[in-house]
């Protein structure tokens, strides 16, 4: 697997970053996660603008314009293209953090003059998709999280909570676990957005509740209107679970799987997630970047 460090091209191996980088001392920095769908990378706009606006949160500003990055992605893609040549897809992570702490300052200093971006593309398993086609089971996670709290809206390297989820997710036999905040409301899973399906609308929490503005979540919604579909952003509290005859997750490596039950609910249709699915992979093929054959 060959990684991208600042723009040079090295071994993931051997790739390495400073003792003394924020990320490593102090967890902070801002990453984004995706994957190519048949070869093709999806909503890279989107990804920047959003690992923009989670640098403003920390008060520094990235030296480089999206141009340069969009051209890194894609070159890192092209250098682990072999694995695209045997029919199986990428999965495309790019870390970013402020750089190294300056030794004279404060450890809440950050400047960023001088980040450290990483690229890394590795290959997903040939029947990821199949797998995710039986939809998910799903746990409500045993701590709730206060959604004052502004460290949820960004999507940070600061993953020690949902690690500590995720892994009491897999105890329980589950591939996921739901966030509820401190009132008592739905929010997201660990690393996916949640919608449910009440009456034949759409729901799902507003970022306001405490959880990431995911970039999958936010193309779900714009494909939903653009079917018709009637959508809600709106508080989820636990209760509707009564009502719901359906849910699904979204992320962009995912794109949608159906939940077939939430702790003792169960839910028997997903027609609605299976439809959005339909229309995610669709949407991938027709307005993806293709990277083999594309320019950067």
């Amino acid at each position: 697997m060959i990684a991208c460090v600042n723009g040079n091209f090295v071994s993931a191996s051997e790739a390495c970053v400073s003792s003394f980088d924020f990320g490593f001392l102090y967890g902070v920095g801002v990453f984004e996660t995706f994957r190519t769908w048949s070869g093709k990378l999806v909503a890279l706009e989107r990804h920047w603008e959003r690992l923009v606006t989670s640098c403003q949160a920390l008060e520094w500003s990235l030296p480089f314009g999206k141009e340069t990055l969009i051209e890194w992605i894609c070159a890192t893609v092209r250098a682990n293209g072999d694995t695209l040549q045997k029919g199986q897809d990428l999965r495309v992570r790019i870390t970013v953090t402020p750089g190294c702490v300056e030794p004279e300052g404060g450890w809440w200093v950050v400047g960023g003059d001088e980040p450290t971006v990483v690229i890394h593309a590795s290959a997903l398993p040939p029947d990821f998709d199949r797998r995710n086609e039986n939809g998910w089971v799903a746990v409500i996670a045993p701590w709730r999280r206060p959604k004052e709290l502004p460290l949820w809206q960004f999507k940070t390297t600061a993953y020690f909570a949902n690690i500590l989820a995720r892994q009491y997710a897999h105890r329980q036999g589950a591939h996921e676990a739901i966030w509820l905040n401190t009132d008592g409301n739905l929010t997201e899973g660990t690393a996916t957005n949640l919608f449910v399906v009440c009456d034949g609308v759409l729901w799902t929490a507003p970022t306001e509740e405490g959880l990431l503005a995911g970039v999958a979540r936010s193309l779900v919604l714009d494909l939903a209107r653009s079917l018709g579909l009637e959508v809600r952003v709106q508080p989820l509290p636990l209760r509707v679970l009564e009502d719901a005859e359906e849910a699904f997750l979204t992320n962009a490596v995912i794109g949608v799987v159906s939940l077939t039950q939430l702790e003792q609910k169960s839910f028997p249709s997903s027609l609605i997630g299976k439809q959005m699915r339909s229309a995610w992979f669709a949407y991938a093929q027709r307005f993806g970047h293709a990277i083999l054959c594309a320019h950067s």
